[in-house]
């Protein structure tokens, strides 16, 4: 069986798991501490996926640097989940009172090696010469985004620019969020898109899945920044799956660019 197919497993395993725990949802403490183990167990499968396509990029060239970065960045990942569970568990502490946390400065930090890892890929393939495709597809991607973020100005970021009761620095946090999702998701989608072009085989598997799920990551911070806002986030929030799933299909993406590298 390919490493691929036991990730599969192992991640159809984890979200049954999940969705059952979160359906059942137990009183006392046991929620919380699935609740902050899940996002740890993911994100660890999501840096040994990316581990194993670093590890077999031969040199170090410009595309093993990237690679390099998105693995850094789902370290800082691992430390803030890490971290939001020691605050919870640990020290009994409402992170949602105490917001933004030593957690929230990791996952910020996280973004920049992840946004730098991907450019670093999108500016390869371009200098590589392949097809970059239609400007009638980027043309549409663009219109989208732009409503989008429209969108999530209007219904999110104004009233929390706008609220006097948050304060200044933890409206950063709050914007901060949905903004780097958005800078992140654009190269994703870029690299799904141009490497799929090359036909719907195994070279473009590991970017159709990191880019779902840098796209479930972005959904789960827009909708987190809102709820955290109002107070209506808490341990056993059917929403995590989105975060937890995030994480395993760019694990997934690593693990298939891998076998990539090797059938070449």
């Amino acid at each position: 069986m390919k490493l691929s197919a036991k990730v599969w497993f192992l991640t159809g395993m984890i979200m049954l798991f999940n969705v059952f725990f979160f359906w059942i949802k137990p009183e006392g403490k046991i929620l919380t501490i699935v609740s902050d183990l899940l996002p740890v167990i993911c994100v660890l499968v999501s840096i040994i996926g990316i581990s194993f396509a670093v590890k077999n990029l031969h040199g170090f060239d410009q595309t093993k640097i990237a690679w390099i970065m998105l693995l850094a960045g789902m370290v800082l990942f691992l430390s803030a989940e890490t971290i939001y569970g020691f605050l919870e568990v640990i020290m009994n502490i409402d992170v949602n009172e105490v917001f933004p946390t030593l957690a929230d400065y990791f996952w910020m930090a996280g973004y920049v090696p992840i946004f730098i890892g991907l450019v670093m890929l999108v500016i390869g393939y371009k200098k590589s010469g392949f097809s970059f495709g239609s400007k009638s597809t980027y043309t549409f991607g663009i219109s989208c985004f732009i409503l989008i973020t429209v969108l999530i100005i209007y219904k999110l970021l104004i009233p929390i620019i706008q609220d006097p009761e948050t304060g200044k620095l933890a409206k950063f946090v709050y914007l901060y969020y949905p903004i780097a999702d958005l800078f992140i998701i654009v190269p994703a989608m870029i690299l799904a898109y141009i490497t799929n072009l090359f036909g719907k085989g195994l070279i473009s598997r590991p970017w159709r899945y990191i880019a779902v799920g840098f796209l479930c990551m972005t959904t789960f911070d827009i909708i987190y920044s809102y709820l955290s806002w109002n107070d209506m986030y808490g341990p056993g929030n059917f929403l995590d799956l989105l975060q937890n799933i995030s994480y395993l299909l760019i694990g997934l993406g690593g693990i298939f660019q891998k076998e990539l590298i090797e059938s070449v």
